[in-house]
C-alpha cells in the first residue's frame, strides 16, 4: 500500500505545488493521477520513489515511510515509464530490458527467460526484436519496450507519467488496452498520469482529479461520472462523458424504486382494485420476504378466470429480469417488442425495483437534455 499523509510541496517563494494531500493507493489498483497543467500529478508521481522530497508529510510504502528507505533499493522495486521513453540508442532492445537486472548482478539465465517473457507479455516477438536498436521501431513498439524495462525488476509497482500521450489516437487506444490485459494477468500497483479523461475512465480502477496542488475528488471512475464533487471536477470531466461510457449507467440508476406489489394469495378481483387505484398495467408478486415470484398482467384480466382466482394461480414466471448491476446497454437487448417492464433483483432474490419502458425514455433522453442545457 502507498499512504499519503498531510504531503506538501513548497518551493523558494511560498508557492504550495502540493497542498496537504492525504490519500491512499491500495495493492493492485490501478489509480490514475489527472488533473489541468501545474496542478501537481506529476509531482506526485515523483515523490513515490524519492525524486522530489516533500516540505512536509510523510509517504509510506507497506506502513515504511520512504524518508527511511535507500533511495536505490527503492527505485528498484519500481518500474519507471515516461512519455519520452528513455530507451538507449545505442543499445538493442534486448540489451534495454536487460541493462538493470544486469547492473544488479541478476543471474543471466533468470534475466534472459524473464527477457523474453517480458517481450511476449507486451505483444512483440523476441526472435523478431531483440537485436534491433530503438530507432528501427515505430512509437508505440518503442513505448511497448519501455514497459516491458519497467517490469524486468519484477517490481511491486509501476509509476507511469503520460507514457501514451505522445502516440497516435489508435496507437495510444491499443496500448492502454494491452496495459488493462497486463494488469489483469500481474496485478501489480500501477500510478498512472495523464491528462486524458477518456484514457483515466479506460484503465482506472480509481482516479484521483487534482486542481492547484489539492484532491478534488478521489473515487471510482463510475462514481466520479455519476456524483462530480464539485463544478470543477462535472466540468473537468465533461456533463456528457457518462454517455460515452454507458456502461456505466446501471439499472439501480434508472430503475423504480417502490413498484407496486401484492401476494400471490389475493383475487384477481383485489388485484384488477389495486391496478386502478394505482393506475397501473401489472403487479410484482412477491412473498413476505420481498422474493419477486411472478408478475401479474391486466391481459389477465380478459382471458376469462374467475374473479376470486388467487393471482398467485395465473400469474406470468417466465421473466426477463435484470440485476442492479446491469448495464444500460445489456437492459436494452432484452428489451423486446413483447416486453414493457423489467423487474430488478438483487442476488438474494429479493426485488429491488422496476424497469419500464418510459424509464429507459427518460434515461436516454437525458444526454440530449443535458447538450441542449
Amino acid at each position: 500500500m502507498i499512504k499519503f499523509e498531510n504531503v506538501t510541496k513548497t518551493y523558494k517563494g511560498g508557492n504550495a505545488v502540493l497542498d496537504n494531500l492525504t490519500f491512499e493507493i491500495a495493492d493492485g489498483e490501478v489509480v490514475v493521477l489527472i488533473g489541468p497543467s501545474g496542478c501537481g500529478k506529476t509531482t506526485t508521481l515523483k515523490m513515490i520513489n524519492k525524486l522530489i522530497a516533500p516540505t512536509k508529510g510523510h509517504i509510506f510504502i507497506d506502513a515504511q515511510d520512504i524518508s527511511t528507505m535507500d533511495s536505490t533499493a527503492l527505485r528498484r522495486k519500481q518500474g519507471y515509464v515516461v512519455q519520452s521513453i528513455g530507451l538507449f540508442p545505442h543499445l538493442t532492445i534486448k540489451e534495454n530490458i536487460e541493462l538493470i537486472p544486469t547492473l544488479a548482478k541478476t543471474d543471466p539465465d533468470v534475466v534472459a527467460e524473464r527477457t523474453g517473457k517480458l517481450m511476449e507479455m507486451v505483444g512483440l516477438s523476441p526472435e523478431d526484436y531483440f537485436h534491433r536498436y530503438p530507432n528501427q521501431l515505430s512509437g508505440g513498439q518503442q513505448q511497448r519496450i519501455g514497459v516491458a524495462r519497467a517490469f524486468a525488476m519484477n517490481p511491486e509497482m509501476i509509476l507511469m507519467d503520460e507514457p501514451f500521450s505522445a502516440l497516435d489516437p489508435i496507437t495510444r487506444t491499443s496500448l492502454q488496452d494491452e496495459l488493462v490485459r497486463i494488469q489483469h494477468k500481474q496485478h501489480k500497483t500501477i500510478v498512472f498520469v495523464t491528462h486524458d479523461m477518456d484514457e483515466a475512465i479506460r484503465i482506472a480502477d480509481k482516479i484521483c482529479i487534482m486542481n492547484e496542488g489539492k484532491i478534488l475528488q478521489y473515487d471510482s471512475p463510475e462514481q466520479i461520472l455519476k456524483n462530480p464533487a464539485d463544478d470543477f471536477v462535472r466540468n473537468f470531466v465533461g456533463k456528457r462523458r457518462i454517455w460515452t461510457q454507458p456502461e456505466f449507467i446501471r439499472a439501480e440508476d434508472i430503475a423504480i424504486m417502490d413498484p407496486i406489489t401484492a401476494h400471490g394469495d389475493i383475487t384477481l378481483l383485489r388485484a384488477a382494485e389495486i391496478m386502478q387505484s394505482f393506475r397501473v398495467d401489472s403487479l410484482l408478486v412477491v412473498d413476505e420476504y420481498q422474493h419477486l415470484l411472478g408478475v401479474m398482467s391486466i391481459s389477465s384480466l380478459r382471458k376469462g378466470f374467475k374473479r376470486d382466482t388467487p393471482i398467485g394461480q395465473i400469474m406470468k414466471t417466465d421473466l426477463s429480469i435484470a440485476k442492479p448491476s446491469d448495464n444500460i446497454l445489456t437492459i436494452l437487448e432484452r428489451f423486446t417488442d413483447g416486453i414493457s417492464t423489467m423487474p430488478v433483483v438483487g442476488d438474494d432474490g429479493c426485488l429491488f425495483g422496476l424497469i419500464t419502458r418510459s424509464c429507459l425514455v427518460n434515461a436516454l433522453s437525458q444526454q440530449y437534455i443535458q447538450e441542449e442545457g
